[in-house]
């Protein structure tokens, strides 16, 4: 995937999600979440999340809380092709823009109520489990930076 960030962002909140990361460049690290979109849903979308720190680790599911802004992307087709070939989506995200993450902190008691960690869970419900050894080095994110 390809993110092109703008040198003004607006803020639309903060969020809690789970988290599965995908690929890095720099500190933007493109990774794998479920969300809540309707009662008992469980649909997989791309965000990314600015991370400074190195708060995220790479081989588990991680849960933050996070500022969130929308960046232009491309490819996200493309990578949901690739992670259909290690895992099972039972609905996906169709979007030009994704999710950015800022700011973020780990959180380690999750709020299972939020949509954005209580999509992982029905996933979870539903397949079981998530072999995230296969999904490291899948795809690969390049981030643009306009001026």
């Amino acid at each position: 995937m390809r993110i092109k960030l703008k040198s003004l962002a607006k803020i639309y909140g903060e969020e809690e999600l789970a988290v599965i990361p995908l690929a890095e460049n720099g500190y933007f690290i493109e990774c794998l979440n479920f969300y809540e979109d309707v009662e008992g849903g469980r649909q997989a979308r791309l965000v990314v999340v600015l991370d400074k720190f190195g708060l995220i680790k790479g081989d588990q599911i991680n849960f933050i809380k996070g500022k969130k802004t929308f960046v232009d992307a491309e490819g996200i087709e493309e990578d949901f092709r690739k992670i259909q070939l290690v895992m099972k989506l039972d609905k996906i995200a169709r979007m030009f823009k994704v999710p950015l993450y800022f700011d973020i902190e780990i959180i380690n008691s999750p709020d299972k109520s939020k949509r954005g960690i209580k999509g992982l869970y029905n996933y979870l419900e539903v397949h079981k489990q998530i072999n995230i050894s296969k999904l490291n080095g899948l795809v690969s994110l390049d981030v643009e930076e306009s001026v």
